[in-house]
């Protein structure tokens, strides 16, 4: 991206090519007149793509069960991106899905330095209560912290691990490429 391009949660400094954006990604255009209930975000073309959302229309219409998996990271205060979020997940949940929200307070915690109490204080407070009063059923949802998922910790520190190592790889692979460039060309 350019110095002056700006993006962030709560605007753009640039007009988006969406058509570029499907392409790039490998999404189809969405028609919100083929689904059930379309939610003002489908109606205004909000969401205007999507990967994969026939699969989940055709579970549907055979009774069969399909879920959504989110996730929140309890860092800061809740924006517009995240009620947008939360819009999506409700419209799944009401046409029948398992609907999983995982609480990044680990990540919080690492990446944040906030205490895993603060974490679960605004996860509760800032996120889940807000997402319970925009009509989420917190009934009908799996919502877990990373911090009492022990397999979520295993899992995280194995990738982690991984990527740790790809890092070094490459730093190591362009500093010896760098240090045969220095003696061929001296």
């Amino acid at each position: 991206m350019g110095e002056d391009i700006r993006i962030d949660p709560w605007s753009s400094s640039q007009s988006t090519d969406y058509q570029r954006i499907i392409d790039q990604f490998g999404l189809t255009n969405l028609d919100y007149n083929n689904l059930p209930s379309p939610s003002m975000l489908h109606r205004r073309k909000i969401v205007f793509a999507h990967r994969d959302l026939d699969m989940i229309l055709r579970a549907k219409s055979k009774n069969k069960s399909f879920g959504v998996l989110t996730g929140l990271m309890p860092s800061g205060r809740m924006h517009l991106g995240h009620k947008m979020v939360i819009d999506q997940v409700k419209w799944f949940q009401d046409l029948g899905a398992d609907v999983t929200i995982a609480v990044a307070d680990l990540e919080a915690h690492a990446t944040r330095g906030l205490s895993l109490d603060s974490c679960r204080e605004n996860a509760l407070e800032e996120y889940i209560s807000n997402y319970v009063a925009m009509g989420l059923d917190p009934q009908k949802a799996n919502i877990y912290f990373q911090s009492n998922r022990p397999i979520v910790q295993r899992i995280g520190f194995t990738l982690g691990k991984r990527q740790i190592y790809q890092k070094w790889k490459l730093f190591t692979d362009s500093m010896e490429k760098q240090i045969l460039h220095m003696f061929k060309h001296p």
